[in-house]
């Protein structure tokens, strides 16, 4: 019976579907004043909103926020307890509803405060850094061209359509959020952590393709490859060195092959 209660409970605290919780009120009683419950749920998950998307909050206001973020909630209800790491699709809700609050570059601010967000959450474990065997230690180039990695737990790397970063980082850190003008234009942005710290930039054209291409699974020869014609000053080794140091770039270990075994 506690358990019925419990799920009739929730389900209206998400949906607002009364369903059959009446049936555990009380006799007579005005289901409707359930409300109130209701009202807080939805409440703590807008503020819940507005502390992961800060940059957002300043740009539209505090009642502009409420007027975004309600409907998001209506739509799409937490589904866990914890509101902690809730609103992952709320960019992608802000730009279907253009229309609404007709700030195009709204949803580049909003995805920048939500990688902000991962990048922060995002598990602590140490990024795998590949050991490919004397040969490679020694700066084997073939070795080194076939390396396959991924992105480490704590990066993140976004596309936007407007160039918001240097504004978004003045909001993140108290700016205001009145005058705020950006140009329509494609900006990519890494975001990652380093110890406690976000830090943040825009890769140049290059390093962003060779980074995304990794980031995609395909082997750092072809990435350096299609890097160098994104722009042929493209320096593969300094790349390489530089996003290894900054723990942005993570690779599996890797077996060394013993001589008639498998291949790894």
């Amino acid at each position: 019976m506690l358990d019925e209660y419990t799920t009739a409970f929730a389900r209206y605290l998400r949906t607002g579907t009364v369903g059959g919780l009446p049936d555990f009120c009380a006799e007579g009683a005005d289901p409707t004043r359930l409300r109130i419950y209701r009202n807080g749920f939805i409440k703590a998950c807008v503020e819940a909103l507005r502390a992961s998307y800060p940059s957002v909050d300043r740009l539209v206001g505090k009642e502009g926020f409420q007027a975004l973020a309600r409907p998001y909630v209506e739509a799409y209800p937490p589904r866990v307890a914890s509101l902690v790491e809730y609103g992952e699709d709320f960019p992608r809700f802000i730009e279907d509803t253009r229309e609404t609050h007709r700030l195009d570059s709204l949803g580049s601010f909003a995805t920048l405060d939500r990688a902000w967000s991962e990048v922060c959450f995002a598990e602590d474990a140490p990024a795998a850094t590949e050991t490919i065997g004397p040969a490679g230690a020694s700066g084997d180039a073939e070795a080194l061209m076939a390396l396959r990695g991924r992105l480490a737990p704590w990066v993140r790397l976004v596309s936007l359509d407007h160039c918001a970063l240097h504004a978004w980082s003045r909001l993140r850190q108290g700016g205001s959020g009145q005058r705020i003008e950006v140009r329509r234009a494609h900006q990519q942005v890494l975001i990652w952590r380093r110890d406690a710290e976000i830090l943040y930039r825009a890769p140049d054209p290059p390093e962003y393709t060779f980074i995304a291409r990794i980031a995609a699974g395909r082997p750092c020869g072809e990435a350096a490859g299609a890097a160098v014609d994104a722009g042929a000053e493209f320096d593969l080794v300094a790349t390489f060195a530089s996003l290894l140091h900054h723990r942005i770039l993570s690779f599996g270990h890797r077996t060394e092959q013993r001589p008639g075994g498998p291949e790894p």
